[in-house]
């Protein structure tokens, strides 16, 4: 049969499916005659030419290629592989060798870990080479001509004339690096200068800051210099390394003030990851720690999964494949939310929760488990406070020496505390000695710290959990007391189900399984997320969830405990010990009037003397002052304890951070307070709102392009990581430095300014690019590296060049092993996990029990009320009527009532129609603000992502969004895709003293998109945190460019939002718990003890879910603004099913659904 020519079958064709039919009917052929095979001898001989294959064939071409650690602030750390072709990266893969890892004794880590990487490091490299890259020095033009005039002090007309209450419309110029350094050192000198002695404490209290933050100051001018390594594990020697630049202040002291180094004072350092809210603020209240935080690969062994706030799918990339593991052995998982979350729809059962109530149904779940006597009463009586006697009449615990006449403190010398915890004589002279009744005597009987285990039995000790009687004091008193265990039934009492049920909104039938689940499924574990930690009184709900976990003793073994997971604060990894050295403070604190410059001298050797001082930025964020409240009781009274009072902030000098996109009300920041700031300089690799508001901006490298070598590590994996150096990378991009050699560059001319070479011998090592010998030093003080070599870790001796094993006691890292296993103390005041809480404040703001609080805004109640009829809290009110609706008032008002009373009070804010919670949770698409420069992550993260941008009123390619449940949005007339405002509470947001007609206000109010997601219930809101917010150059950008992109002319900075941002709607809370002078824990990065603040540790935990808003429509969401958003019509969006859709979605569409 003859073969259809290609012309004939074409004009066939062109006649349609009908004519086709025809000519192959007259041709007397089937169609399925088109699928015989065509009969061509030598295919590639007659096909055209295929050149152009090449683009495909070579896409993946590379020259060369090196690793490097994507390390972005996600605790993750991974080490990628980047492929180069003629000296650009073209793009990143996961490295696939972490198996390969290993420590000094030959373990080995597990291929478990593979694979290790995310969307953010496959596209890091947009990154580096996208378009607002920070090439140069910049230096605030306004602030230059201070600096020309000699810096003058600042008064108000100066701070007007030089612009630094319009830092936002002033011009950023370009600078060498020399002239950056040279005008930050004279603006150091002159800062420091001003503010010091009698003449800088006057100035400084004719602008109004309280005697207790000058006092604090100890006539340094230096403290009002203020430093912040932004994540400083990411980069030991770089991030770190601006805290020993804030502790070599005190060479500027000397000079300054002619002091020698039992005087001098250095600068401020302030935290990270408190800050951010992503501490878990009530871990040091039940174990000591800062945080514990377990190895990711331990999540394969938990066979009880409980995550609570907490969204282990998304924002733990690249190790969220051990959650899915976990699913796979079988394990059970739950998921507490509001929300139904990415997590939840992986979970055996989600309990949806009523925002900010989690200690009020982990309060409900002990109450059931004690109830039904599901608890282990022995590891309670072994490893907890519960049997431990309290006095009725006061609150504390009962003292062994209030007890038994001429008692002797009975901690031996030998013993963990001191020999092994290095607790010393005068800390325990401040705790004492507790008091259990003892079964078998029937008596009162002294216990120690160290009486905790096995160690209970050798004392010869039975004590009782439940009792309650009178003791004999040596003073002659009769006293009542009773066991912890006892109090807490009693406490327990206002949590029964039902009231609990009404509290938190949870499902009675799922609070009851949780419940038997605990009791029954081992090992299990717990994983708080921000959900929990980003509110007011996360403190409380952070002890409540380990309660079930200490009455079933699932602390301590592999699959098992309260973990939490933020971001790499964790400096503790490089621990001082005695048998190693100082640690991680021989880098960040070596003495810098004795400096070592024995090149080949050991870690050991290093003097660490920490000049400096560490400050909380949420004092900054809380208008640079302390919580100090007039009370009607007691007039002026000071809640920010003296171990963490701030000072004012006159420079402020931060790296790795986008500090004023982060900063809670930051137009609040940008308004009333940065105009008080003198000198505000960033250390960052790209253009960001803090580098458009600051007046020097200093360009850094990525990791790639680092020239020098740094070394990290993550608090949830073991890994030690080194990298950097040009041959193992790829050049600077630009005029960028990188950190180390930015701080040791700025040192030299410091030390040039003032003639003193002490402040260039602090970073010989790095001037003289030798940074390996204080790499080398951190390992050998460490005692969690001591022993590795710089030089064979760089040899890949260890498995990959450049890796390594820390070196813990097991492998995953199981916080609490050695004290459930060898019968070790907690690093609390008890030695036990602790429940209750004796410290003075405690007792005073009604904490010393485990209670839920309602939240100081985000309730429908009495704000911050105590849900509670015990008689042993007794909380202070200081005389602040229930109606007090100042801020800081409800901060401290301390009101107990039994929930019957609470759920008949209103909150006058809610009453005012701010009656939305809003939960601002991170996106798995940035790492707080980071990539939010990258054009690919903004089309992943909307729904309103668009390349083309067809509606100009888009302020880049990609749209913030507002998660709305479609019942609540079309409550307030909204329709999916609009535009909406965002406002809270208008007594301080978007910044004091905003009105209507300032163009300022415009600038600030919180504008977005609405989306439509049932996912998330009536009466809640979700925006993601972490967009490039709308600053004045953004927003005029907006307004008058024809394409209406958001995009600063002058600068390059591009805001993800066409108005305000999410910080527009939050404010910092100055918890006062987070505030206690009192408060027994471990020293974060040392072998001792501490009481009150560390930072990053026990301090201000800023909490920026606690807010109500009220969602108005704004504009249409159509093209233009004209119109419904059209995907919203199309029938196929939630909130707008078509009857197709709903048939889709419930399974009865189709052929199959007849059966």
């Amino acid at each position: 049969m003859r073969r259809i020519t290609r012309r004939e079958f074409l004009v066939a064709a062109g006649g349609g499916t009908v004519g086709l039919a025809a000519f192959l009917a007259a041709s007397g052929r089937s169609p399925l005659a088109l699928l015989e095979p065509v009969d061509v001898a030598d295919p590639l001989a007659a096909y055209p030419d295929r050149g152009w294959e090449s683009v495909y064939r070579d896409q993946y071409r590379y020259d060369r290629s090196f690793t490097f650690v994507c390390s972005p602030n996600d605790t993750h750390s991974c080490r990628l592989r980047a492929f180069v072709r003629n000296g650009v990266v073209m793009r990143t893969a996961q490295a696939y060798d972490v198996s390969r890892y290993a420590d000094l004794d030959g373990n080995t880590a597990t291929a478990a870990w593979h694979p290790r990487g995310c969307a953010k490091g496959y596209q890091v490299h947009r990154r580096v080479y996208g378009p607002f890259r920070l090439k140069y020095p910049l230096i605030r033009k306004g602030w230059r001509e201070w600096a020309d005039d000699g810096f003058p002090a600042l008064t108000h007309e100066l701070r007007s004339k030089y612009r630094f209450d319009d830092r936002g419309g002033d011009e950023l110029v370009r600078a060498s690096w020399d002239e950056a350094h040279r005008y930050m050192a004279k603006a150091l000198v002159a800062i420091a200068r001003t503010y010091s002695g009698d003449e800088g404490r006057a100035r400084l209290e004719a602008e109004g800051y309280p005697a207790e933050m000058l006092d604090a100051m100890g006539g340094a001018g230096t403290r009002t210099l203020k430093f912040r390594g932004g994540m400083g594990l990411l980069g030991v020697i770089g991030k770190y390394g601006m805290y020993r630049f804030a502790n070599m202040m005190a060479l500027l002291d000397a000079d300054l003030r002619g002091v020698g180094p039992d005087e001098a004072r250095g600068g401020r350092l302030w935290s990270n990851y408190t800050w951010h809210g992503d501490q878990a603020p009530g871990m040091p209240f039940v174990h000591g720690l800062q945080a514990a935080d377990v190895d990711f690969n331990d999540l394969r062994f938990s066979k009880l999964t409980i995550q609570i706030g907490k969204n282990l799918v998304e924002n733990k990339m690249a190790d969220s494949h051990f959650f899915i593991e976990a699913m796979e052995r079988g394990g059970t998982i739950v998921t507490i939310t509001p929300e139904y979350s990415p997590p939840a729809t992986k979970a055996d059962y989600w309990i949806p929760i009523r925002p900010g109530t989690d200690a009020a149904l982990f309060l409900g779940i002990t109450r059931l488990m004690i109830d039904r006597g599901q608890y282990d009463a022995e590891f309670v009586r072994r490893f907890t406070d519960l049997p431990l006697l309290i006095r009725e009449d006061t609150g504390r615990r009962l003292r062994a020496d209030e007890v038994f006449a001429g008692y002797q403190q009975g901690l031996r010398d030998d013993g963990p505390s001191f020999a092994m915890q290095g607790l010393t004589r005068e800390q325990y002279e401040r705790l004492g000695d507790f008091v259990v009744w003892d079964e078998r005597s029937r008596s009162p009987r002294p216990l120690t710290r160290d009486d905790v285990g096995d160690h209970v039995a050798d004392a010869g000790l039975s004590p009782a959990l439940d009792w309650t009687g009178p003791i004999r004091l040596v003073d002659g008193r009769e006293i009542e007391a009773t066991t912890t265990w006892s109090a807490y039934r009693v406490n327990l009492e206002d949590y029964d189900l039902d009231s609990v049920v009404e509290m938190t909104g949870s499902p009675r039938e799922l609070i009851v399984r949780l419940a038997d689940d605990i009791a029954r499924i081992r090992p299990a574990s717990a994983h708080i997320g921000e959900g929990v930690n980003h509110w007011f009184h996360a403190t409380l709900a952070n002890r409540a969830i380990h309660l079930p976990f200490m009455l079933t003793g699932n602390i301590g073994q592999p699959g098992a405990g309260v973990y939490t997971w933020a971001g790499n604060y964790k400096s503790a990894l490089f621990q001082g010990h005695p048998d190693s050295g100082p640690g991680f403070k021989g880098w960040i604190a070596e003495d810098p009037f004795e400096p070592n410059l024995d090149e080949a001298a050991s870690g050991a050797d290093v003097k660490a003397h920490l000049y400096g001082y560490g400050e909380e930025p949420a004092y900054w964020n809380h208008g640079d002052r302390p919580l100090i409240v007039d009370t009607p009781k007691f007039g002026r009274k000071v809640f920010t304890g003296s171990t963490h009072m701030p000072t004012p902030t006159k420079a402020l000098w931060f790296t790795n951070v986008n500090l004023l996109n982060n900063a809670k009300h930051h137009y609040e920041m940008i308004r009333n307070v940065n105009p008080k700031i003198d000198l505000i300089a960033t250390t960052d690799i790209e253009m960001t709102s803090s580098v458009e508001y600051a007046d020097i901006a200093l360009p850094a490298t990525s990791w790639m392009e680092s020239q020098t070598h740094e070394i990290t590590a993550s608090c949830s994996n073991p890994f030690l990581q080194v990298w950097g150096r040009a041959k193992d990378g790829i050049e600077p991009l630009y005029e960028a430095h990188d950190d180390a050699r930015i701080l040791a560059d700025q040192a030299k001319a410091l030390g040039d300014e003032l003639d003193d070479s002490r402040l260039a011998d602090y970073w010989k090592f790095i001037l003289e690019g030798k940074e390996d010998v204080y790499i080398q030093r951190l390992l050998d003080a460490s005692i969690t590296t001591k022993g590795y070599r710089l030089d064979d870790i760089l040899a890949g001796k260890y498995g990959e060049p450049g890796a390594a094993l820390m070196l813990f006691r097991t492998y995953p890292r199981i916080p609490f092993w050695e004290q459930v296993t060898e019968s070790l103390p907690f690093f609390t005041d008890t030695g036990r996990l602790n429940s209750y809480c004796d410290i003075p404040e405690a007792l005073e703001y009604g904490e010393n029990f485990i209670v839920h609080r309602e939240g100081p805004e985000a309730t429908p109640y009495l704000p911050n009320v105590i849900v509670s009829s015990n008689p042993l809290i007794r909380p202070e009110d200081y005389g602040i009527p229930p109606d007090a609706m100042d801020a800081d008032e409800r901060t401290v008002r301390n009101v107990r009532l039994p929930w019957s009373a609470v759920k008949a009070t209103n909150n006058p804010l809610w009453d005012a129609g701010y009656d939305l919670y809003c939960l601002t949770p991170k996106t798995r698409h940035r790492v707080h603000s980071s990539w939010s420069t990258s054009d690919w992550s903004l089309l992943w993260d909307s729904n309103f992502a668009d390349p083309y941008r067809a509606d100009p009123r888009s302020p880049w390619v990609g749209e913030h969004q507002l998660h709305i449940h479609p019942d609540t949005a079309r409550e307030l007339g909204i329709d999916d895709g609009d535009y909406v405002y965002v406002d809270a509470n208008p007594a301080d947001r978007p910044y004091v003293g905003w009105k209507p007609d300032d163009p300022f206000y415009r600038v600030a109010r919180f504008m977005l998109r609405a989306k439509f997601n049932p996912s998330y219930p009536r009466g809640i809101v979700m925006t993601k945190h972490g967009p490039f917010q709308a600053t004045e150059r953004s927003v005029k950008a907006h307004e008058s460019r024809a394409d209406g992109r958001a995009l600063s002319e002058g600068t390059g900075y591009q805001a993800n939002l066409r108005y305000g941002s999410q910080q527009s709607v939050t404010r910092d809370w100055s918890m006062p718990m987070h505030q206690t002078d009192n408060l027994f824990h471990k020293a974060k990065d040392a072998t001792g003890f501490v009481f009150g603040y560390e930072n990053d540790n026990h301090a201000l935990n800023t909490v920026p879910k606690e807010t109500l808003v009220k969602v108005t429509r704004a504009e249409p969401g159509g093209l233009g603004g004209q119109g419904r958003w059209k995907p919203g019509t199309t029938g196929m969006s939630p909130g707008g099913e078509s009857d197709v859709m709903r048939r889709y979605l419930s399974g009865s569409l189709g052929p199959r659904s007849r059966r």
